[in-house]
């Protein structure tokens, strides 16, 4: 299983791909890794069935469409249905607790101002982490709005609550330091404006990855509350101890996806973001379009970006860029 694989395992894979026909020595010698630690590498890819011997003592890869197709569609499945199980887990305790608790538990929130007005409690109420899964497609708060900064005007006046009191609710929030940690997708990074909102919550602090699978929106408050789209115009609230149901589901995401941002690589920002979302599989034009710029000027970034490392194709780029640390 991929589960079972190291991260050496990958920039190993990559290597055999922009080496081909090499056999071991040359490849660890081109990797800057011991011997005994590329076989074992290869060992693990070979029970994966992304490599296989080949004459010579070579690795010949296998087509990786055709290896990790099927286990991709897998986790996809996987992850639809731990989504369908937390929304019956939902609706099962909901139903079976309502004598006793009531309706406290799990409440329906319709229409897009309404999921708006309680995304921006549901932030505020926060005292230690915000965990969320962004998608594309974003009704209730556009792409540029995820998570931006806001003013008392935004906070819902409770009762016996002014302006002042709501301005000092978000200074008193601001100085808690509480955690973001944001999952993204492809279909997010094509909403306009959305390169621009993720690198503000860098910016601030915030902690950002991209999953290659499509993702459900959800945002979690300190496992105490939880908000899970179940439309595009509905949502359901979830408190404690059903919340955690979703934190568990963020946490199981968060550790198979890739960092959107990396620091101090010494590598011209623009270049960075270009490789990023190359990686993620945004097309040039829909690349372009993140950036403010052309789709010419992306190619001829990129042909500048392989010709510095000596690739003759993009996957070859990508495996150099994850080598030196870019991405």
């Amino acid at each position: 299983m991929l589960d079972e694989l190291v991260p050496l395992d990958e920039a190993v894979y990559r290597g055999v791909i922009a080496f081909p026909g090499v056999g071991v020595d040359r490849l660890a010698d081109e990797l800057g890794w011991p011997v005994a630690v590329i076989t074992a590498s290869l060992n693990r890819l070979a029970d994966t069935g992304l490599v296989h011997p080949g004459p010579n003592g070579a690795m010949i890869t296998s087509p990786p469409e055709l290896v990790l197709g099927p286990r991709l569609a897998r986790s996809r499945e996987q992850l639809r249905r731990s989504e369908e199980l937390l929304a019956q887990f939902a609706e099962t305790y909901h139903r079976e607790m309502a004598p006793a608790r009531g309706h406290d538990l799990v409440e329906l929130i319709e229409g897009p101002e309404s999921v708006a007005h309680r995304l921006l409690q549901l932030e505020y109420s926060a005292q230690r982490t915000i965990r969320a899964f962004q998608s594309g497609g974003n009704q209730a708060i556009p792409a540029a709005d995820t998570f931006e900064e806001t003013t008392s005007e935004d906070l819902p006046v409770r009762r016996g609550q002014d302006e002042t009191d709501a301005l000092e609710r978000v200074r008193r929030h601001a100085a808690t330091g509480v955690v973001y940690r944001i999952v993204v997708d492809t279909a997010f990074l094509q909403e306009p404006a959305a390169t621009r909102a993720l690198h503000k919550r860098l910016e601030e602090g915030a902690q950002v990855r991209i999953a290659d699978e499509p993702l459900r929106k959800i945002a979690i408050a300190d496992d105490a509350t939880a908000m899970v789209q179940i439309s595009d115009q509905s949502s359901v609230m979830l408190r404690w101890p059903l919340a955690a149901l979703a934190g568990e589901l963020f946490e199981a995401v968060w550790a198979s996806a890739r960092p959107f941002a990396v620091k101090g690589t010494g590598l011209d920002p623009m270049d960075r973001q270009i490789l990023q979302l190359m990686l993620a599989g945004l097309t040039d034009r829909a690349l372009a379009h993140q950036l403010s710029t052309s789709a010419r000027t992306v190619q001829r970034r990129l042909r500048a970006l392989m010709e510095t490392t000596g690739a003759t194709t993009r996957m070859q780029l990508g495996w150099h860029a994850c080598r030196r640390g870019w991405v």
